[in-house]
């Protein structure tokens, strides 16, 4: 039971879902805000984490994640939520990638540690075997292009129409750019928004040394993000409570209601940090109101979406070396090696995963079964022991030009409701750093309607402070070579 507002200058937040959202929400006003804030966060299903979730395997009980998820060194905001509840080193930070592609050697792509940013990309992309002199010399115009390029003239424009624009074939397209940018984005070039590539070269790569490293958890997230992290943030204070799903929510007298299955719950402020395509029913109450002039209702509930899939695959011996491997040229995209108490374990990761239609799961094992006995000569040895493959239609938004426009701020009209989550206006892509940032956000819109909070000091880390959505900063060079 949620108890009412009460009159002693303490103000209650509920926060509706416990995604990476809703979760950063909570640790941004427990930690900053406690002294005047209550807050309580809810959550339909059983554990937290949202859409970076895990599961049981039948198969050895373990717990697995649904899909393989990996952030980058220019995620600085997910970072720092890790770093301040204590469990950053729960992530493996890797400053160097495996490009395989079927007809020519593997590629190490390293960025130089001494060569200012963005030069340090230089050698990277010369180094890529796979690519011809001219498909470089391609690439690395069209990086520069991009650089001089403001991102506000790029937002009409989908990835693969600039890129045909700007001089890259269809060769550089499909061997570099589609590489990182579909993995990236969880969508194909052919639709995504320019402004949410340029995001992912900019930040991700050209403007500073280390934004590309690669980091990937040590734990299952449902342990990293349901347990570990859950519990830091239930130490600040907040109340979190699981299996809990919000039916709706209304206003009355200008304050609001939110009813579950069995009470109505009161507070001052509310943040909803649901996925997209849930607001429309948790907000359907509120259709009639003035949040209509600041969220399209029916524009957010259809957004559209991308699947990804992930691919799960137990052998009896090991069958590479690496950890992990960018996989070019072939239906697998990513392959990672995860770590098991019994057998050797890999997970294949494929982004905008539509399947060509009537294709069986068996079929698409089998093709990507050929794809790993061709990359490393060592698998052909190894039994398939099981397989799984796990898909999830809506797994990210969409990120197209018209989406783009049509993201909500996370301050609505309704001075009392605060939206969160990857899918509002963040200036990034659906990724767990786009929901580290949406809950920071949201969190510092509750504190501006709510007067301020006199107790918080004034941290980098504190909501009150702008929340940076631009990664690391840019090096001295970027600065000026990276036009906004």
């Amino acid at each position: 039971m949620i108890p009412p507002p009460d009159s002693h200058n303490r103000q209650r937040v509920v926060i509706i879902g416990g995604g990476l959202a809703g979760l950063a929400a909570a640790e941004a006003l427990a930690r900053h805000a406690a002294a005047r804030v209550d807050i309580t966060l809810l959550e339909s299903k059983r554990n937290l984490g949202g859409r970076a979730g895990s599961f049981q395997d039948r198969g050895t009980d373990e717990i697995i994640d649904y899909c393989q998820h990996a952030a980058m060194g220019c995620c600085t905001q997910l970072i720092g939520l890790l770093d301040r509840c204590g469990i950053g080193h729960q992530m493996h930070r890797y400053d160097s990638l495996h490009f395989l592609h079927p007809e020519h050697p593997p590629s190490k792509f390293a960025p130089s540690r001494w060569l200012p940013a963005p030069l340090h990309l230089a050698r990277t992309i010369s180094s890529l075997r796979y690519l011809t002199s001219r498909q470089k010399r391609e690439i690395q115009r069209g990086l520069f292009r991009l650089m001089r390029t403001s991102t506000s003239s790029l937002r009409d424009v989908t990835a693969a129409d600039w890129l045909q624009q700007n001089g890259q074939s269809t060769a550089s397209v499909q061997r570099f750019w589609d590489v990182i940018l579909v993995s990236a984005l969880g969508e194909s070039t052919q639709f995504v928004a320019m402004s949410a590539a340029r995001k992912v070269m900019m930040d991700g790569f050209a403007a500073a040394r280390g934004a590309s490293d690669v980091l990937i958890p040590k734990l299952p997230l449902q342990e990293l993000f349901g347990i570990e992290l859950a519990d830091r943030i239930r130490a600040l204070g907040v109340e979190i409570q699981c299996s809990k799903s919000v039916t709706g929510v209304s206003q009355d007298n200008t304050k609001p209601t939110m009813t579950t299955a069995d009470e109505t719950l009161h507070a001052d402020h509310v943040i909803c940090a649901v996925p997209w395509h849930q607001v429309s029913r948790v907000l359907a109450p509120l259709r009639q109101t003035e949040l209509a002039q600041s969220m399209d209702f029916d524009a957010v509930s259809g957004f559209p979406t991308s699947p990804i899939t992930g691919m799960h695959l137990w052998f009896d011996r090991p069958i590479t070396t690496l950890d992990h491997a960018v996989m070019v040229g072939t239906r697998a995209q990513w392959l990672f090696h995860v770590a098991s108490q019994s057998e050797h374990y890999y997970q294949v990761v494929i982004s905008a995963s539509r399947q060509p239609e009537g294709e069986t799961k068996s079929h698409l094992v089998e093709t990507v079964l050929g794809e790993l006995h061709h990359a490393f000569p060592r698998s052909r040895d190894a039994k398939l022991l099981r397989s799984q493959v796990v898909m999830d239609p809506k797994s990210v938004f969409s990120i197209r030009p018209d989406v783009e426009k049509k993201r909500p701020d996370a301050t609505t009209a309704l001075p009392w409701l605060h939206l969160a989550g990857d899918w509002t206006n963040t200036g990034w892509p659906a990724t767990m750093e786009g929901a580290v940032i949406s809950g920071r956000l949201a969190a510092a819109s509750v504190l501006r309607q709510s007067g301020g909070v006199a107790d918080a000091p004034p941290e980098d880390d504190s909501p009150e402070q702008p929340v940076s959505v631009t990664g690391q900063p840019a090096g001295w060079l970027a600065k000026m070579l990276i036009v906004p």
